[in-house]
């Protein structure tokens, strides 16, 4: 059992709040928050610690008693103070939710105690905030007017050669190279050895591949030039003193020798445009692949047509509706920005780190306020997605990818997965809602 003394005042009044979800900013600055008292009587209070103490008094060990035969009166009597803390924890977190139910609090963000008044022996009372969802205005989305440059809109034509190129450099095949030397865009298996000449260190083997092309950054600086007109099975041996801020960190500033064996040599050979490629394809001549490439280009250049349209509408409706952004809801946005980032933050240093910060704030200001409106709109007309938007789903999805549409179903019996593709038709439908209201103008 816990006995530390708890640190409630100023603090969530549950552990869902512990990773950081506290307003950042003075609640006197934030016009989200909402008060309210709530209050235990002493005589509430000694009967829970009584349960209490009974449920800890059936598997608590202590000293001279058999495991689960402690007496109850000697549980509250050695464990008073922790029993009632305890107590109080738990009903501080009961008795928030449930004002904040009673009273249909739309929170943004985990209630926290602002003061607390606990004496022993006396009633219990403590002051709670919580910060609130905003009251959220709408504009008459009929009245809205969307202006949108024409440049912006209008897409490239379509050039089949061009796009036939672009399908055959993206299904290049490797090829082994076995009788001519390495030149550029070449793709080298390598199995390298490095070691440290100072201090003998040896790093343990280890198989990479490296693309030829002279842009291309390798750990070992000028790999191309060592690797270019070599052939496959040959060794050698590089040194290189690197600089204090090499990419490899174990490396800086150290003197290191590479060994290094090229295992295999491969060429990028793009497909011929015959009827085996068009037989990979799960197509069943020429004709049909170039038509079905136009096809999906000009979807393509639909689609982005619709998104930069779409990107025009929310700036209007960002423009026109104005109300505080819960920031708890801003920090959660941040957070789940920096955890898809899946590339490494290195900052030179801290006003580079704040001002990355800053960005990102502003970046997940207008998108919790963006989410906001739309939420707001999907309330207020009552768009949902029903099974007749599902089941037309799984029909267009089974044409687009050309499999039976039984087996898009199965893909979609995931509970996660229906989940996602429900929430992508239902932003679908609101924005269409939008677009039908809004008028849209090129100019």
């Amino acid at each position: 059992m816990n006995q530390e003394k708890a640190e409630v005042e100023n603090k969530p009044v549950s552990q869902a709040d512990s990773r950081g979800n506290t307003p950042p900013t003075p609640p006197e600055e934030n016009p989200l928050i909402r008060r309210f008292q709530i209050s235990m009587s002493k005589e509430d209070i000694a009967r829970e610690t009584d349960l209490l103490a009974e449920q800890y008094s059936q598997k608590m060990k202590m000293p001279g008693f058999r495991q689960g035969k402690v007496p109850v009166d000697v549980v509250k009597k050695v464990h008073k103070q922790a029993l009632r803390e305890e107590v109080i924890q738990q009903a501080v977190s009961k008795l928030a939710f449930a004002r904040i139910e009673k009273d249909k609090i739309a929170i943004a963000g985990e209630p926290y105690v602002e003061k607390m008044d606990d004496r022993d022996g006396e009633d219990f009372q403590a002051d709670i905030a919580v910060e609130t969802l905003p009251e959220i205005e709408l504009p008459d989305l009929e009245k809205l007017r969307v202006e949108i440059p024409a440049a912006v809109l209008k897409g490239e034509a379509f050039d089949e050669a061009r796009q036939v190129e672009m399908i055959l450099e993206a299904n290049k095949k490797s090829l082994p190279v076995t009788e001519r030397a390495i030149a550029a865009d070449d793709l080298v298996l390598l199995l390298v050895q490095s070691a440290d000449n100072a201090s003998k260190r040896k790093w343990p083997r280890q198989e990479s591949y490296f693309m030829m092309n002279r842009e291309n950054k390798a750990e070992i600086s000028g790999l191309f030039d060592e690797l270019l007109g070599k052939k496959g099975g040959e060794k050698f041996a590089i040194e290189r003193t690197y600089p204090d801020d090499a990419a490899k960190k174990a490396w800086a500033g150290k003197k290191i020798a590479h060994q290094v064996e090229i295992k295999a040599v491969y060429e990028l050979k793009k497909p011929e445009l015959n009827e085996d490629f068009i037989k990979s394809m799960g197509l069943k001549s020429v004709e049909e692949f170039k038509s079905k490439l136009k096809q999906e280009y000009l979807h393509h250049q639909e689609h982005e047509k619709d998104e930069k349209v779409m990107d025009g509408i929310y700036e209007k409706l960002l423009d026109v509706s104005r109300f505080p952004v819960p920031r708890s809801l801003q920090e959660q946005e941040v957070a789940r920005r920096l955890t898809q980032n899946r590339q490494p933050l290195n900052f030179k240093d801290d006003e580079e780190k704040n001002k990355f910060r800053e960005m990102l704030f502003v970046q997940a200001e207008k998108a919790v306020r963006l989410s906001l409106i739309l939420e707001q709109i999907r309330e207020k007309h009552h768009i949902a997605v029903n099974d007749q938007d599902l089941d037309k789903e799984y029909a267009h999805l089974a044409i687009h990818h050309s499999v039976p549409e039984k087996e898009i179903r199965k893909y979609y019996g995931d509970e996660k997965k229906a989940a996602e593709l429900k929430d992508h038709l239902l932003n679908v439908k609101i924005n269409e809602f939008i677009k039908e209201k809004i008028k849209i103008k090129e100019v």
